[in-house]
């Protein structure tokens, strides 16, 4: 015997989203409102056809309104249930991407477009006496598309109990399996009758695909599914698996400069030093870092690996970490590019590595950089700021 449970999502968005929220609670009320009308009605067969003549949307006779009123109408309560369980598995996703605005807005033309190609694919069939219309299961098709191509890959964690003793076994399938099994279930129901809705669900879901790519959301997927592989192959400690990963993340979003970073780190840790410095090179092109930059410079700097890479590149380094306050890891690089031999701005390092020291309490240490300095390159034109960075330090150590 053979039980399964879902028990919950990879992934969850951190905000509640607003248009659902509020849709769910028109929806409950609607459907509340429903099973009092037919209490009172004692749920007589004729009662459901009046309530959905009342607002639902009629094909023969449509009106503005009942296009609405007939999204918060559910034939019964599977329906509704079914609905509203679809609606937050993948509209919740969809409408903090999207923000509450830009989703209502496509998420009401996937329900128009819908109605319409329902409508006239049923003229189409030669069926002139189409049913009423009900229910929210259009934008639930719109949302699963656009779900489909932006989030694909969330996934279902499940739990499965097995064997005479009921093993526990626990393991992930991708969303997008449910999204594809429901639409292949449309497909399906066109071969059982005309009566079946499935061309509404089939155009919204259509649209939600269309409204994906149009907000380049495949792309960002695949931006997400290579930094998801980067990680693994990380903690795995697969390092230039871990760095062809992140190459290609950089190459696709230039913009992003700690995954060339990220790359130079993985390759210098798999011992790759020329692609390492051809990633740090890119890297350094940018001026402006931002903070996962920032992060991965700090992690760089405390490599042993670090002291193969060229002074240069190094002491760039260095700057950038000093400019963003990580003095501790910026002094370590200075350190390095000082004393690297033949390198023009050795000096500059030894002065910067003594100012660092100063500002981090260490004052013996930074009079001995000084003290180095005056016996390497004294006779350099960089006496005059090691002369004013003494001064400095005097004055500091007089208060």
């Amino acid at each position: 015997m053979i039980l399964i449970f879902p028990v919950g999502l990879t992934e969850r968005p951190k905000r509640l989203p607003l248009t659902i929220v509020s849709f769910t609670l028109a929806v409950a009320t609607m459907f509340l409102a429903q099973f009092v009308f037919l209490s009172r009605q004692e749920f007589a067969p004729t009662a459901k056809e009046i309530w959905f003549e009342m607002f639902g949307y009629d094909p023969e006779k449509p009106n503005w309104w009942s296009a609405f009123t007939g999204l918060l109408v559910h034939a019964n309560f599977s329906h509704f249930a079914v609905n509203l369980l679809g609606l937050w598995l993948f509209g919740w996703f969809v409408e903090l991407e999207m923000g509450w605005k830009r989703f209502l807005a496509f998420a009401s033309l996937a329900h128009f477009v819908a109605l319409k190609a329902q409508t006239w694919f049923w003229l189409w069939q030669g069926q002139f006496e189409p049913p009423i219309l009900v229910g929210s299961s259009a934008i639930v098709a719109f949302c699963a598309g656009a779900f489909c191509i932006r989030f694909r890959n969330v996934g279902v964690k499940w739990l499965m109990f097995y064997g005479r003793h009921w093993r526990k076994r626990e393991f992930t399938t991708p969303v997008w399996w449910l999204a594809a099994f429901w639409l292949a279930g449309q497909f399906a129901l066109l071969s059982y009758g005309a009566d079946k809705t499935a061309i509404a669900h089939i155009a919204s879901f259509a649209i939600g695909i269309l409204t994906a790519f149009g907000f380049n959301w495949h792309n960002q997927a695949k931006l997400e599914q290579l930094e998801r592989k980067a990680m693994k192959a990380e903690s795995e400690r697969h390092w230039l698996e871990a760095a062809e990963f992140w190459s290609q993340l950089a190459k696709l979003k230039t913009k992003e400069i700690f995954a060339f970073l990220a790359a130079a780190r993985n390759f210098l840790a798999g011992g790759n030093l020329a692609m390492a410095e051809r990633n740090f090179q890119e890297a350094i092109k940018h001026f402006l870092w931002d903070e996962k930059a920032i992060q991965e410079a700090c992690k760089i700097a405390l490599m042993d690996e670090v002291q193969n890479l060229s002074a240069e590149i190094v002491f760039t380094l260095a700057e950038q970490l000093e400019r963003h306050r990580c003095y501790r890891e910026a002094l370590r690089l200075f350190q390095l590019s000082s004393e690297a031999l033949d390198f023009p701005k050795s000096p500059q390092a030894l002065l910067k590595a003594a100012e660092l020291f100063w500002r981090l309490g260490y004052e013996d240490k930074a009079s001995q950089c000084l003290h180095l300095f005056w016996l390497k390159y004294s006779q350099t034109h960089w006496r005059q700021e090691a002369s004013s960075l003494a001064a400095q330090f005097r004055k500091r150590g007089e208060r």
